[in-house]
């Protein structure tokens, strides 16, 4: 594990873990954040594995929950396969975010999940919010996270196609948002796994270099949502 200081933020290049320590590992962050200390991670996984919302029903999130192995996030959502994947965990104090309403949530995500989206832009995506984009909305429900692009969520700026999928915890004093960013084809069929989900090709993109680039969109603080 190696921490990098990006202005206030830790960012740690943390390698390939079990679901439940990188679980653990994010509601970490997210606690050291309540007591006014942000932290962010980025990782991947030892085997496939999906992750599950908080309060998402297995039964109707998993085709067969004893087929594959899952894990279920500190924060919301639907369910995520990973493994093929770059994914963020990121805990920020409320009191360091630029938002006028304590608690609201959309401003409050739209602003932790904008490095984000800065760096991918600087990794070759052209990425956008989908609120900033016609295709806020768009998809359709089921248990799958990338099925539907809800205004908060990162999506490519000409097709729509959501390129990260966001969950969001918020306690009284910090906010964990958890973000899993394709990065190949998986070589498990999201359709045989998640109910609900649709295979989507992944475009490629600089994913090698996207640990860098988040660090470098972090360091320049945090912007009005």
């Amino acid at each position: 594990m190696r921490a990098i200081h990006a202005g206030a933020i830790s960012v740690i290049r943390d390698g390939a873990h079990s679901g439940t320590v990188n679980m653990q590992r994010d509601l970490d962050l997210l606690l050291a954040a309540e007591k006014g200390i942000a932290g962010c991670r980025v990782y991947s996984w030892e085997v496939p594995c999906v992750s599950v919302g908080r309060f998402q029903s297995i039964d109707r999130g998993l085709i067969d929950p004893n087929a594959i192995s899952w894990v279920r996030r500190p924060s919301g959502g639907k369910a995520v396969l990973h493994g093929w994947d770059v994914t963020v965990g990121l805990a920020v104090p409320l009191a360091e975010l630029p938002v006028s309403t304590p608690r609201h949530l959309e401003p409050i995500y739209r602003s932790t999940v904008r490095p984000i989206v800065a760096a991918l832009r600087a990794c070759g995506v052209d990425a956008i919010l989908a609120a900033d984009s016609p295709y806020r909305g768009s998809g359709v429900h089921s248990g799958d996270c990338f099925a539907y692009a809800s205004p908060n969520d990162v999506v490519e700026a000409t097709t729509g196609a959501k390129l990260c999928g966001c969950a969001l915890r918020l306690t009284q004093t910090a906010v964990l948002v958890q973000a899993s960013i394709p990065a190949a084809n998986p070589e498990i069929d999201p359709e045989s796994v998640i109910v609900g989900a649709k295979a989507t090709p992944v475009a490629p993109w600089e994913s090698s270099s996207f640990a860098d680039a988040l660090e470098a969109a972090l360091a320049q603080g945090w912007s009005h949502p």
